[in-house]
């Protein structure tokens, strides 16, 4: 039997441990969601019945639903999504074969009677969409389809999980070389001018992006260093593109030409990423290392601009050297004709682990990403953020009748059934939804954990290192974290940002000290002066 003062006192230990937590900061989430409550919901909210909210209302719930979700967790339902999104002779999934037969006018009668329950099954999940909305969303993106034969597997094998789990992840981030023409002061690559030693061969490459693209992987967003320094980075565009791959290329824009954006557009690349540091010529230019690169940045943004088939997106750190000047910037790309700001959260590795003192307070972050909120629902600009903590404050903050949420890194969806996505893919994706490639051919987390190394593709698959991922059950579970993140309410669309726990306490289940819900162990790391040593992470985390 168990000891009854050992399990009061077990008890007793839970209880101070929770409350320590929720004194992690002058507010917790708790106290934050329901001061939201008190203040801005409507009384009718207060029911816990899930419903769409009436135009105008803003939304003050964090357990958001959707029918589909009953469904999905359904035993029958797991064996059925496991057969359709299986291959076929034909070289498709049937998921393919069904959204294909559906969205295509010409469809053969065959076809359509075929698959005639699972067309009946998207008319109730289109609700209202008219057919050509579908065909544009969703029948003529191959990525899109991709992604879902990627979900479909996901929950056969995994069931619906909170986050939700994947059998391989839904994009990689792949830093094509370590070579750069410039020296930027918070590099996480540590980029060099000079030829690096041990990168993939083209040939490794290619057999790289022909394992991506068997594997369904939706999209992969090439960086570096500098990418466009390389000549194998054409070609491998070209074999991504062909199969339906949806790619993005980050680049600091100098290299940019109107030649090298028609090449890019014509090998497929859709989405063009250029940095900017500040609006200022001399301030961009100290922080890149090298002068005369501000308008080379801007004229490689104009490039892309100009170039059809090519979005143009502007990526901005944000850190003591620049954060007055944020609204500045997102007015410039708006006026240099950007589609997106995509903002980068600050993480202390590469040479910007010399840069703790320059990393933004939590305060200062909250400002930040309100700041950006605001602008994205304006509908001025899209705006992405890194930062997990940008699906929460969206989720606070924005209208759900067409208020815009955060649900990845990567994109964002307006309505309250876009909440219900965030809840499954919301928050640090570290390992779960994305990892990231290095030009050796390691495979890692995220860009932002170079010490933790998954394994590497010249030994063993991309599937195989990515399905035996050591630090797979940690990432997906957001009951196992400290300080304040394994209580917080909004876990479920953020879970903090890994890379920063592991950057400044070398453990993957640390809280994120960049939130405002963990303000004090802020306080006391810069107090302190202490966060992990670069190249030496707490191994039992």
């Amino acid at each position: 039997m168990n000891d009854p003062a050992q399990s009061a006192s077990v008890q007793l230990a839970d209880q101070a441990s929770q409350s320590a937590r929720h004194r992690s900061a002058d507010v917790d989430s708790h106290t934050h969601a329901e001061r939201n409550r008190r203040e801005r919901r409507t009384p009718q909210l207060a029911s816990s019945v899930s419903r769409p909210l009436k135009s105008g209302e803003r939304c003050r719930r964090v357990d958001h639903h959707h029918p589909l979700e009953a469904i999905l967790s359904r035993w029958w339902m797991r064996k059925l999504l496991g057969h359709i999104s299986g291959p076929r002779r034909s070289g498709k999934t049937m998921i393919e074969e069904i959204i294909d037969s559906y969205a295509d006018p010409d469809a053969r009668w065959l076809e359509r009677l075929r698959y005639w329950p699972f067309h009946k099954f998207i008319d109730y999940v289109r609700d209202g969409a008219s057919l050509e909305t579908f065909r544009d969303r969703i029948g003529r993106r191959r990525d899109v389809i991709r992604g879902l034969v990627i979900a479909a597997r996901s929950v056969a094998e995994f069931g619906l999980t909170l986050p939700q789990r994947f059998v391989v992840p839904m994009f990689a981030v792949w830093n094509f070389t370590d070579r750069c023409n410039l020296r930027c002061r918070h590099c996480y690559q540590s980029s060099v001018r000079g030829e690096p030693d041990g990168e993939l061969t083209l040939a490794e490459k290619l057999d790289l992006a022909d394992q991506i693209g068997r594997l369904y992987l939706p999209m992969v967003a090439f960086a570096g260093g500098e990418p466009t320094i390389s000549p194998d980075l054409l070609p491998v565009v070209r074999r991504c593109h062909s199969y339906g791959i949806h790619m993005s290329l980050a680049t600091n824009g100098t290299t940019m030409t109107a030649d090298l954006a028609a090449q890019l557009a014509e090998a497929g690349m859709r989405y063009v990423e250029v940095s900017l540091d500040s609006v200022h010529p001399a301030k961009h230019e100290a922080f890149r290392g090298q002068p005369g690169m501000w308008r080379r940045t801007v004229r490689g943004m104009k490039h892309v601009v100009q170039q059809e088939g090519l979005r143009l997106g502007i990526a901005i750190c944000v850190h003591q050297g620049n954060f007055d000047e944020v609204e500045d910037m997102l007015r410039f790309a708006v006026d240099v004709g950007a589609s997106c700001v995509a903002h980068f959260n600050f993480i202390p590795v590469g040479r910007g682990a010399h840069m703790t003192g320059e990393d933004l307070t939590p305060r200062q972050r909250e400002q930040l990403l309100n700041v950006l909120n605001e602008w994205m629902q304006s509908g001025k600009v899209g705006i992405i953020s890194t930062s997990p903590q940008f699906g929460r404050v969206c989720l606070a903050d924005a209208p759900t009748d067409n208020g815009r949420v955060a649900c990845t890194h990567a994109g964002s969806g307006a309505g309250w059934k876009a909440r219900v996505v965030a809840k499954y893919l919301g928050g640090c994706g570290a390992g779960r939804t994305y990892v990231a490639i290095e030009p050796n051919g390691d495979i890692t987390p995220c860009v932002y954990m170079p010490r933790r190394v998954l394994g590497n593709v010249r030994a063993r698959s991309f599937f195989d290192v990515c399905r035996k991922n050591p630090f797979s059950e940690l990432l997906s579970d957001r009951q196992k974290r400290l300080h304040h993140c394994q209580d917080c309410t909004f876990k479920n669309y953020c879970g903090g940002c890994r890379a920063r726990a592991d950057a400044y306490y070398g453990r993957l289940d640390a809280g994120d000290p960049g939130c405002l819900f963990n303000e004090r162990h802020w306080r006391r790391l810069m107090n302190d002066g202490s966060s992990s040593p670069p190249g030496r992470p707490d191994s039992a985390a």
